[in-house]
């Protein structure tokens, strides 16, 4: 009897860490408070460009479906909370994966920030102060 118990107990370890070993999918959380059986936050799907990851020493951000954007495109970044500006960007060329980076011009664009498309008049400003080198 005892050793069935341990093996059932073994094999029932062995079934949750299976279960827990992960999945080809992406879980994406937002937030910090816990949510129904959410370990942190709540998943959440959306089409919108946004920022995903920051590295401010580099001036370099990782924008979430941002392949919609033209290379060079001037961006602008919001928090998505409150629509405050928090950054300027300027797209890279585009590559194979799914995720966009872009040179960080101004401010200082957070995690889960809301990227957009500068306007015309915006564009023309910030051309003129972020001209590329030439080459």
């Amino acid at each position: 009897m005892k050793n069935t118990s341990f093996t059932l107990l073994a094999l029932a370890g062995a079934l949750m860490l299976a279960a827990c070993g992960g999945s080809n999918n992406v879980r994406i959380t937002e937030g910090t408070e816990t949510i129904g059986n959410a370990p942190s936050g709540t998943l959440f799907t959306t089409k919108e460009a946004s920022i995903v990851h920051v590295d401010l020493s580099g001036r370099l951000a990782t924008i979430r479906n941002g392949n919609k954007f033209e290379d060079g495109a001037f961006l602008m970044v919001k928090d998505k909370d409150d629509g405050t500006q928090t950054g300027v960007l300027k797209a890279l060329p585009k590559r194979a994966t799914g995720l966009r980076t872009a040179d960080v011009l101004e401010g200082r664009p957070d995690i889960n920030d809301l990227v957009t498309r500068a306007s015309d008049a915006e564009a023309s400003r910030l051309s003129k102060i972020y001209r590329d080198a030439e080459q």
